[in-house]
């Protein structure tokens, strides 16, 4: 689900006057805090407010970048606190002038990209999208390490078209992985970086001199060399990433792969099949042994509430669409293969009231009872809570740093 709509200056001031004046006294509306400042207002390294690690749970996280033309690219990282909404935690990222964030021949070499695209000079996402609407939120998150002190990155040397994978930790200082190598060897393509959860290891994409393309690894430590995890044709779609869970830990490639929280199932559009949920059982696309079609085609996956419950968002506009707008979750376990005779979609009721609101899911809670989502009301987004219980009353998130990262300005990573 990709949206158009972000609000001028003077109206999104606006926006948040009203929302500091409307918080609610549920526990999940905060009161107006301070203005934000740019980038988070901090040093690399430092915290905002509360210490400068990130904690392990009762945490949103978001990120966000700016490209000014005057100095080197930033990217910022935010904690909030999930029951005040107040920002608890805050690091930023300073970029060296060899990291790649704008594309090269037309093609998206990390996701610093999808992060960073609208602040890029003569650039913006595909449709005119807001970074914030049009980033995969899971995506941008694997670009750190678990305590967001490193940033995976990409580099390219324009004159022998040699790609790097490394890091950026809070000091600017980069890491090349990659490395020159010795004699008359490939040129190296590597791209699409991401740390590993453990933080151990950088996971990535290349292209060997015969054009297959490969998910491999390097080692954060040690010698950094190469571990192959998979090869062979690339996808025929263009759109694919690569994205890592699982365990043992596997890379996948397609359009948006969402993992199941113990990593066993992933649901994505599969080429041929459609949206559909599959097994996780090695790297590379998604295979089709023991594929379940979704038979809802307005069911775009965002998430997963348990191991078994998908969550879905609206992604058709059709007038006579059953879910305009909306979010809804389906149980996995009650799919059937398209040759069974018991079929059924395994759908629950519409989660939001009926409003002509545009909605975007962000982040669902650990324990699987609320989400946060963005809500789009003619030019102004905001974002909400709301309690993942059909009929329930979604609440308006208030605090101002919040209302402004993760109503219309930051990538939400996760909610732990």
């Amino acid at each position: 689900m990709r949206f158009k709509h972000r609000a001028p200056a003077v109206a999104t001031a606006f926006a948040l006057a009203l929302l500091a004046g409307c918080a609610g006294s549920s526990g999940t509306a905060g009161t107006a805090g301070t203005a934000p400042q740019p980038g988070g207002g901090t040093a690399a390294g430092s915290a905002s407010t509360g210490g400068s690690t990130f904690r392990g749970k009762d945490l949103v996280i978001s990120a966000g970048c700016t490209v000014p033309a005057s100095r080197p690219a930033t990217v910022w990282v935010r904690g909030f606190d999930p029951s005040t909404w107040n920002k608890v935690a805050s690091v930023e990222f300073t970029l060296p002038a060899q990291v790649v964030i704008d594309k090269r021949d037309r093609e998206e070499l990390s996701a610093l990209y999808s992060l960073c695209a609208e602040n890029l000079p003569h650039e913006e996402p595909a449709g005119g999208t807001a970074t914030s609407d049009a980033a995969f939120g899971p995506r941008v998150r694997q670009l750190f390490d678990r305590d967001f002190t490193k940033l995976a990155v990409v580099t390219a040397d324009d004159r022998t078209g040699a790609r790097h994978v490394g890091y950026v930790d809070l000091a600017g200082k980069f890491t090349d992985l990659t490395g020159d190598g010795d004699g008359f060897t490939t040129t190296p393509k590597e791209q699409d970086a991401l740390f590993a959860p453990d933080g151990e290891s950088v996971w990535f994409t290349h292209l060997d001199a015969a054009r297959r393309q490969h998910i491999a690894s390097r080692a954060t430590s040690g010698t950094h060399q190469i571990t192959e995890q998979w090869a062979g044709e690339p996808p025929t779609s263009l759109d694919n990433i690569l994205l890592l869970g699982g365990s043992p830990l596997r890379g996948l490639l397609g359009p948006g792969p969402r993992f199941s929280p113990d990593g066993k199932r992933v649901a994505d559009f599969v080429s041929g099949q459609g949206r559909s949920v599959t097994p996780v059982t090695a790297s590379g696309p998604p295979t089709t042994a023991g594929l379940l079609r979704l038979p809802d085609f307005e069911c775009e996956p965002s998430g997963w509430v348990d191991n078994h419950t998908l969550l879905c968002a609206h992604n058709r506009t059709s007038p006579d669409a059953k879910h305009l707008n909306n979010f809804w979750t389906v149980d996995v376990d009650r799919l059937r293969p398209a040759d069974s005779s018991e079929t059924t979609d395994g759908a629950g009721p519409d989660l939001l009231p009926v409003t002509d609101r545009k909605n975007l899911p962000l982040a669902v809670s650990p324990d699987g009872k609320h989400l946060l989502f963005r809500s789009v009301q003619g030019k102004v987004e905001q974002p909400y809570v709301t309690a993942l219980t059909p009929g329930a009353q979604p609440q308006q998130i208030a605090t101002q740093d919040a209302a402004t990262a993760l109503g219309y300005g930051d990538v939400v990573l996760e909610w732990r």
